[in-house]
């Protein structure tokens, strides 16, 4: 989003500065003279609320640090009330002589005005300079906090890579003809799978609408809700079935990883079925769930923030 308050800052000194040279050829008369007036001080005070409203942004006025404020912007805090005054006064002056039918020219020749008069001019010109270097202040990137790019959280392994020890003290009979890499790229594609499981599961209804799940997937889900039970609370698992999903595992491959798993421990059956087997980690831990748990409620804030 742009930002126009830096553009309506220099837009209402420009027309102050212009009020100013244009207006002692306008206000002969005292109906003039007020009405000037209370545009020469209106426009000031919407300079200052502009800036005032850029300084809000800034962590020192947010952490209400008003000391500090006024200390960087010390100029702006005196010249404006100087401003103000004078501005004042020389309209107050020149609105009393005019209320008592004192002719225009003969303004000029009251004791003091001239040097107040003169007075509000050069306190005007550092006023608009004041300004200006103020806006030039708040430009400064060290003033407002800077936000940090949010942090990745990495998902969670459901298991951590097989080592080529592990795979040697494996009989031949266990791990057939499956190699380590392959047996490894296995492991891989059943991490995706434990991963996208609790993804499905734990992200809302709503949110899987906006992302246009697939009808098969809502099906896959509502069985795997169904699998949910007391031994699956809170434990990161999965069923022999659902290997059947990756082409990669659905094979001689995905049966020689559950069977050198199961051999070194590094799963466990938490329940068999006719239907199935559902195998945890051998932590029996919900790393995976509580990820993906976390992932949805920041998937959901950040739908709602729209």
């Amino acid at each position: 989003m742009v930002d126009f308050t830096p553009v309506a800052v220099l837009v209402s000194l420009a027309l102050d500065l212009g009020l100013n040279s244009l207006a002692e050829p306008l206000i002969a008369h005292i109906g003039i003279v007020i009405l000037v007036t209370c545009l020469q001080v209106a426009l000031p005070l919407t300079t200052l609320c502009f800036i005032f409203v850029m300084m809000m942004r800034t962590t020192l006025l947010q952490s209400g640090n008003f000391g500090a404020l006024s200390s960087k912007f010390r100029g702006l805090t005196v010249m404006t009330p100087m401003r103000l005054i004078l501005l004042i006064a020389v309209k107050a002056y020149r609105i009393g002589e005019f209320s008592n039918n004192r002719p225009w020219h003969l303004v000029w020749e009251l004791e003091g005005y001239l040097a107040l008069f003169v007075a509000e001019k050069v306190v005007m010109v550092f006023f608009y300079l004041t300004c200006y270097h103020t806006l030039l202040a708040l430009g400064d990137p060290s003033l407002y906090s800077q936000r940090a790019p949010p942090e990745e959280r990495k998902p969670p392994s459901f298991l951590p890579p097989i080592t080529m020890r592990q795979y040697r003290s494996v009989p031949q009979i266990i791990r057939g003809k499956s190699s380590a890499d392959v047996l490894n790229g296995a492991v891989r594609q059943l991490n995706s799978l434990v991963l996208e499981k609790y993804q499905l599961l734990l992200t809302e209804g709503q949110e899987l609408s906006m992302l246009r799940v697939s009808e098969e997937a809502m099906r896959l889900r509502k069985a795997w809700e169904a699998q949910e039970g007391a031994e699956t609370l809170g434990v990161d698992c999965f069923t022999d079935a659902d290997l059947k999903l990756y082409p990669e595992l659905a094979g001689q491959e995905g049966a020689d990883m559950l069977q050198v798993l199961k051999h070194l421990n590094l799963l466990v059956t938490l329940k068999t079925t006719r239907q199935f087997s559902i195998y945890a980690n051998s932590d029996k831990g919900g790393d995976v769930l509580a990820w993906a748990r976390q992932e949805a409620v920041s998937l959901r804030e950040a739908t709602r923030a729209r």
